[in-house]
């Protein structure tokens, strides 16, 4: 079975059967679970590092899928050599196929074994449970090599600064990486978005349980299939293929705007005020004084100038997070 067009295999929903594997003359490609590639190279070094390059995990952002699908093409092709073990993930299948974020609920809010807490979500709950595992065996075949996760998304809406990273939380004993803020430079991600706390996203899960340099890259706006620019990902696509392939590359030693963040705002209840429009950019700044959000739970109000909103969206359910304020801060700081 050819890998050379996988996401037309996905969307026509005719995959290669679960262990077809096709022999090149340099790595082994071998189809682990539906939308889960691995692509081994002949000969891997302990110096090696390992990567996953995951996206879809969210159907309709489709800039990362025709990226790593051309990626698997190439490697296919012969036209990327790959040096460093590398498993592909395409995550929320169902939704690529019908064009949406999700069908239940967020696949992107069930990583961490958070799955079991959806025992009526028979779609994304058992594919997180599948994507868990084979990021578990993934990475402990690798388990003394550097391990790297680059899960891609797109944003839902407009962004002050257009492409950013989301870097999980990190618990004590565990330093920021300069070199990986420099490469989403490199990249051209503008901005890092330092999360405080753990959380069920699929990043922070190979962050915090595989001690990966594991992140959240958002590298444009949704769009639909055939219709992005793919001039605006050129810069992230390179590097993608470059660090697979062991092709040297301009590397930019600044760094993006870094971002803490400060306050999750929460959906208490159902009487939710959200004085946050459905066109506001992320990275927005607001003056202190102004109301966010308001329940009968909690109010919000922006504690001094400069405050900035990430992830707004006040349609979320109760309990659910409606956004992330944040503040600029710098690498020493943190």
């Amino acid at each position: 079975m050819s890998f050379t067009n996988y996401l037309a295999l996905i969307l026509n929903n005719q995959l290669p059967l679960i262990g077809d594997i096709t022999h090149l003359s340099n790595v082994t490609i071998s189809h682990v679970a539906e939308g889960i590639v691995e692509i081994t190279p002949r000969d891997v070094s302990t110096e090696s590092s390992t990567y996953i390059y995951s996206c879809g995990i969210h159907g309709n952002e489709t800039a990362p899928i025709e990226i790593v699908n051309d990626l698997l093409s190439d490697i296919v092709a012969g036209r990327i050599q790959v040096h460093h073990p590398l498993l592909i993930i395409f995550g929320h299948l169902s939704a690529m196929r019908k064009s949406t974020r999700f069908i239940q609920d967020n696949l992107n809010r069930m990583f961490s074994d958070e799955f079991s807490n959806y025992p009526e979500n028979d779609i994304e709950a058992p594919r997180a449970k599948l994507i868990q595992k084979e990021i578990t065996r993934f990475f402990n075949q690798y388990s003394n090599h550097h391990k790297v996760h680059y899960d891609l998304h797109t944003a839902i809406r407009p962004s002050v600064y257009r492409r950013f990273a989301v870097y999980p939380y990190l618990k004590p004993g565990r330093n920021i990486s300069k070199r990986q803020l420099q490469l989403f430079s490199t990249m051209g991600i503008e901005a890092v978005l330092f999360m405080h706390k753990s959380a069920t996203t699929l990043s922070f899960y190979s962050s915090d349980v595989h001690g990966a340099d594991a992140f959240t890259l958002e590298l444009g706006k949704v769009e639909k299939f055939g219709e992005n620019r793919r001039d605006d990902f050129s810069k992230a696509e390179g590097v993608l293929r470059a660090l697979i392939s062991n092709t040297k590359f301009a590397f930019d030693e600044k760094l993006p705007v870094l971002c803490q963040v400060k306050k999750e705002l929460i959906r208490h209840d159902e009487n939710y005020q959200f004085n946050i429009s459905d066109d506001t950019a992320n990275f927005t700044e607001y003056r202190r004084g102004d109301v966010l959000a308001s329940d009968s739970v909690e109010t919000y109000t922006v504690q001094e100038d400069g405050e900035m909103i990430a992830f707004p969206n006040g349609k979320v359910k109760v309990g659910q997070r409606s956004g992330l304020i944040l503040s600029s801060t710098k690498l020493e700081n943190l």
